[in-house]
């Protein structure tokens, strides 16, 4: 069983994207959030659509703010060493 899971937790979605580079840009959060003890989990819709379709990275709904919290964090950090 998932830490933190409840048998009523769905999962949520913390990050979408339909760039050419989204199932890259969702594998580093996935290798963020898993890092951080999140179980997260990776979709895709409108698959038929060019270039990817529409890639989420969805967590459980109970972790849903510790995703967004480390997510919010990479960001940060990531606009604080830029030249």
């Amino acid at each position: 069983m998932v830490p933190h899971a409840s048998p009523a937790d769905g999962l949520v979605t913390v990050f979408s994207s339909r760039s050419h580079l989204a199932t890259v840009e969702a594998e580093i959060i996935q290798g963020l959030l898993e890092s951080a003890g999140i179980a997260c989990w990776l979709a895709r819709e409108n698959v038929i659509q060019q270039p990817v379709g529409n890639v989420l990275v969805k967590v459980l709904e109970s972790r849903a703010e510790d995703a967004r919290a480390v997510l919010r964090d990479a960001v940060d950090g990531a606009a604080e060493t830029a030249p």
